[in-house]
Formats: C-alpha cells, sequence, structure tokens
C-alpha cells in the first residue's frame, strides 16, 4: 500500500498537514524529511493503534516527492487513503501545491523486491500468519553475463614479464550487479618478440 505525495514546487516556502482516518497530524515544514515525516505519521494515533510506515523522499526536477508505504491499517487506507490538509493557521499554507497518488487499490499491491544470491528460492506471500492462496513460488535466480566495466584483472603479469619465464595475473568476472561471476588464475610463458 503506497502513497505518493507531490509537490509542484517544493522553492515554496510554508508548510502542510496530513490526515488519515479522521486523524490530522502537526504542521509539516515544505521540506520535511522522510525521517520527521515517518516519526509524525506514526505517532498518529488511529482507531486506538499508532501507524506502521515506511517513508522515502525524493527530488524530481526540483521538487520534492515522498513515497509512504503502509505496513497498518491497510483496510482503512484502502477507502480513506492519506489527505493533504491546510497549515494549523492557514498561513503560509502550501496544501495547494500538493497532490496524492495512491500507487495500490482494489486489493492489488505491487511487490518489488530484489535477489543478490543465486539459487533456487521459494517466494511466498503471508497476510498475518495466513499464506495468501496462490503465492508460493520458486524462484531461480542466475548470475547475468559477465561484464567487462565491471570486471578487473590485477597482477604482475599484465605489468612486466623476463623473456622465458612464467608471469601470471588474475582476471575477475563480474556480472553488470558486480557480484562475482568466476576468478580465473591465467598463467603464461614470454616469448622474445620476433619482428
Amino acid at each position: 500500500a503506497v502513497q505518493t505525495i507531490s509537490c509542484s514546487d517544493s522553492s515554496t516556502s510554508g508548510s502542510f498537514r496530513l490526515s488519515f482516518g479522521g486523524v490530522a497530524s502537526q504542521d509539516l515544514p515544505h521540506d520535511v524529511s522522510a525521517s520527521t515525516m515517518k516519526v509524525v505519521l506514526s505517532t498518529m494515533n488511529v482507531m486506538g493503534k499508532n501507524l506502521s510506515v515506511q517513508v522515502v523522499r525524493l527530488e524530481l526536477n526540483g521538487n520534492y516527492q515522498w513515497k509512504i508505504t503502509f505496513l497498518s491499517h491497510l483496510d482503512l487506507w484502502s477507502q480513506e487513503p492519506l489527505g493533504i490538509l491546510p497549515r494549523s493557521d492557514d498561513y503560509y499554507s502550501i496544501a495547494h501545491l500538493l497532490s496524492t497518488n495512491k500507487e495500490s487499490s482494489s486489493g492489488i499491491y505491487p511487490i518489488h523486491y530484489t535477489l543478490w544470491e543465486t539459487g533456487m528460492h521459494e517466494l511466498t506471500v503471508n497476510s498475518g500468519t495466513s499464506i495468501v492462496s496462490g503465492s508460493s513460488y520458486s524462484v531461480e535466480v542466475t548470475n547475468s553475463s559477465p561484464q567487462a566495466s565491471s570486471s578487473s584483472a590485477t597482477g604482475n603479469g599484465l605489468k612486466s614479464g623476463i623473456a622465458g619465464e612464467q608471469t601470471s595475473f588474475k582476471i575477475q568476472l563480474r556480472d553488470q550487479r558486480e557480484a562475482e561471476v568466476q576468478a580465473i588464475m591465467a598463467k603464461g610463458t614470454l616469448i622474445e618478440f620476433i619482428n
């Protein structure tokens, strides 16, 4: 359950409030940090329980955008999402510059995740302690093709050598995410250059 609040002109100073479940927040400055917004929302007591949220603040084309992920009160959020209110005294309010967008609705919640370990993984979605019907999957994670810009070569064999003597260097292949694919030790014998 993700809701986005976007400001059309973050260069304008002022304040605004948020409302959820009939409860209004304290005044928030136009450039409120993600951590402050999270604390303010988390201390809002709705239906006898504090909200559980995660907040990320982005800056797009010089304007702020806050992504709020609701981790509690999902039933209420689906019917009555987070709202924007003017500042408590309406003095220097920027509520008119803010808009909100609900990214998840109708019981459909987009899920994004990143797996960093290769191999077979079991993916199961739970609602409380119950497994959501049809949500158990096996996911196979593999490395992508090696990528030269992420790989490296090191060792004395790249810098110098003595004719007729063996020298060596290491090549470390990495994929585009820079996770190690494999390490190769290469050895060779330098021969005299013949023109």
